[in-house]
């Protein structure tokens, strides 16, 4: 599991990286980006399995509306596409409801 200490080593990298190459920063932090963007996604869908979108967006750090505004339209075409036409709709309501 993630740790503080994992993200304060990262951060300590990040920063001996600006301070040795800070266009190498930059493309690593763009990776870097990009793969904590995927993930992010991931464990949204993987969370929505089971929880409502408020509890998405508390651990996220914002509104339920937010993260259904960011992360929904994506997940209700994986989530459509997995379902019944009833199942979804329960789905739906269920994830809504929290």
């Amino acid at each position: 599991m993630l740790s503080i200490e994992s993200s304060e080593i990262l951060d300590a990298e990040l920063g001996q990286c600006i301070a040795d190459d800070p266009l190498a920063a930059l493309s690593a932090m763009t990776v870097l980006k990009a793969a904590i963007t995927q993930r992010e996604q991931q464990a949204v869908f993987s969370a929505l399995e089971e929880h409502s979108w408020r509890e998405v967006g508390t651990a996220l750090g914002v509104s339920k509306q937010a993260a259904f505004q960011r992360f929904g339209p994506a997940w209700a075409v994986v989530t459509k596409a997995k379902l019944s036409k009833a199942s979804w709709k329960q789905t739906v309501k269920q994830r809504l409801a929290g």
